[in-house]
Order: C-alpha cells, then sequence, then structure tokens
C-alpha cells in the first residue's frame, strides 16, 4: 500500500514537474528559465525520494527555497517578471507549495494526505494549463 501511495506522489510530481518546465521553456530570458527549470527539479524531488515513511518530513534548505514563493516573481537578475498569465502563477505557486508539503504527509496519515496533496496537485497543473495564453497571444506581432 505504502509503496503505491510513494509511486503516485511520485507520478504527479513528474507530471508537475513537466509542466513548470513548459512554463520556462516560454520564457525569453534565461535567469526566469533557469528560477522555473530549478522548481521543476525540486518539484520532483519533493514529490519523490524526499517522501520517507518514518522520516522527519522536512526539506532541506535548497529545496524549500526553490519552491518558495519567490518563483512566481522570477530572477531578481532579470527585468520583469517571467512571462506567465495570473492564474499561471496561482496555479504555480499552489504546485510549489503542494510539493513542499508531500515529505510531510509521513507525519500525519500518510493513506489520506498523500492522494489529496497528488489529486490536487493535478488540479492545480489544470488550471494552469487552463489560464495559460492563447497561441496568437505567444506568437510575435509581425
Amino acid at each position: 500500500m505504502v509503496n503505491g501511495l510513494l509511486a503516485e506522489a511520485g507520478e504527479a510530481g513528474r507530471r508537475a514537474a513537466g509542466w513548470v518546465r513548459e512554463l520556462a521553456a516560454r520564457q525569453t530570458q534565461e535567469a526566469h528559465r533557469t528560477v522555473l527549470g530549478r522548481a521543476a527539479d525540486a518539484v520532483e524531488q519533493a514529490c519523490g525520494r524526499e517522501i520517507v515513511p518514518g522520516g522527519e518530513g522536512q526539506l532541506d534548505e535548497e529545496l524549500a527555497y526553490d519552491l518558495g514563493a519567490g518563483v512566481v516573481t522570477g530572477s531578481p537578475l532579470a527585468d520583469g517578471l517571467p512571462e506567465l498569465t495570473a492564474g499561471e502563477r496561482v496555479a504555480l505557486a499552489a504546485v510549489c507549495a503542494l510539493a513542499a508539503a508531500m515529505p510531510g504527509a509521513v507525519l500525519g496519515e500518510l493513506e489520506r494526505e498523500l492522494p489529496a496533496l497528488a489529486a490536487t496537485m493535478d488540479a492545480a497543473i489544470e488550471a494552469g494549463r487552463t489560464a495559460a495564453p492563447s497561441p496568437a497571444a505567444q506568437r510575435p506581432a509581425p
């Protein structure tokens, strides 16, 4: 049972990380691509090998930083904010918060918490995809 729950959480993390990588790929500024790429890696790791039954349920400092709410504002080394819609920012913040919560599920009721976190993460991804700019809005003007 526990292995199945861990696999489910890992799959949700991989789906979410893939979506965050899609956001990163859309960025025209390398610094924002880097921040979002690190967030994607952190989401995948937090939803996978960081969930340790019997463990302390804590993220290391670097992962926690990469999943922090600052990911929606991108890199301070870039000009302006990442090229995301408001809805994508909300979904990104939710995905990062949910990923950060995954390891802590080992301190509570793993069987109840991991599926709820994974389902909510999938819903956040769907909301983010729905909030994406239209393909016409992404193309440069002629």
